[in-house]
């Protein structure tokens, strides 16, 4: 059969009337239509048409933007946060979130009104409002408190872990007593009588100090069990003051050996047990000995008696 061509459209596809030719004419005119709409885009800088795809957002974010900073500048947003706040914690409240009980573990020595006081919080508060960090450094500024441990337990309940400062001496410095431990810290100046068996530091400084010349009395039970006191002298080294009035003075350097040759002493030859009112270990590798007034009169009445009984002997011998 014969092809047909419309009378209407003359030279509408120049290669021809067959099929393949109306393919080929139509994708080079689509081909040629996105390269205009491609030029004409072009034409158009390239920041405006981003701007232009996100005006919807941008202009939303500069609005609350300026708002939010007018906000914070005049103190309304603030205010505005504060009584958003205050309402979400009383909803909580009443649905009953709010204190009810505190737990406290580890207290021995603190006051429990002082942890109370700290903690600063009372029954039928929003629990959810309670801050827990803050409480626990108002809590660690109690002298008895080394560490807290909060936690809130919902619904109603506060669990406090505290950690004591361990007590390690007296402390006598101008004329007062006090409790310290082991770093140097007053832990109080009352009830001392708690802590009958605890030694007697004596001297500006000597809690910080005290530490090391402890250690070194706890290896020698023997002479430990019968210190009084020790006294810092010239914040360099120590006087040990012993039951019944004995003084023991240490070296400034290695103080240490010295208790413990004291202790050799005391096993050998009973040397605490001797009437003697002071012991000088402050030279190394000497011992200096000071008898009591007693003995000194006593050795001195002893010699004269001595003296007095040979005398007698050699003259019973020249009548002979």
């Amino acid at each position: 059969m014969p092809r047909v061509t419309h009378p209407s459209s003359p030279g509408l596809f120049p290669e021809g009337d067959s099929p393949r030719s109306r393919i080929a004419y139509e994708t080079r005119r689509t081909t040629q239509k996105a390269a205009q709409a491609a030029n004409r885009r072009r034409a158009v800088p390239r920041w405006q048409q981003f701007l232009g795809r996100r005006a919807t957002v941008i202009v939303p974010l500069a609005l609350v933007g300026g708002l939010v900073l007018w906000g914070w500048a005049s103190g309304k947003l603030a205010a505005a946060g504060n009584a958003v706040d205050s309402a979400f914690l009383d909803v909580t409240a009443r649905g009953g979130l709010r204190v009810q009980e505190v737990l406290v573990k580890g207290r021995k020595e603190t006051d429990g009104a002082q942890v109370l006081a700290a903690l600063g919080v009372e029954r039928g508060s929003p629990i959810l409002g309670f801050d827990p960090h803050a409480a626990r450094k108002q809590l660690e500024q109690i002298p008895w408190i080394a560490s807290a441990r909060i936690e809130r337990r919902l619904p109603d309940t506060l669990f406090v872990v505290l950690t004591e400062r361990q007590p390690m001496a007296i402390w006598q410095h101008e004329q007062k007593l006090a409790l310290v431990d082991a770093e140097g810290t007053v832990l109080t100046d009352h009830n001392l009588d708690h802590f009958p068996n605890l030694p007697i530091l004596v001297g500006e400084g000597a809690p910080k100090q005290g530490r090391a010349l402890l250690a070194a009395l706890a290896s020698e039970p023997t002479i430990q069990s019968r210190v009084d006191a020790a006294v810092l002298v010239g914040a360099r080294r120590w006087d040990l003051h012993l039951k019944g009035g004995l003084e023991v003075r240490l070296p400034e350097v290695n103080f240490e050996a010295a208790v413990h040759q004291l202790a050799a002493l005391e096993a050998s030859d009973k040397i605490l047990e001797r009437d003697v009112v002071a012991i000088d270990l402050r030279v190394p590798d000497r011992l200096v000995v000071q008898s009591s007034p007693a003995a000194i009169a006593a050795k001195a009445a002893a010699k004269a008696a001595d003296k007095k009984r040979q005398a007698a002997a050699q003259a019973a011998a020249k009548k002979n």
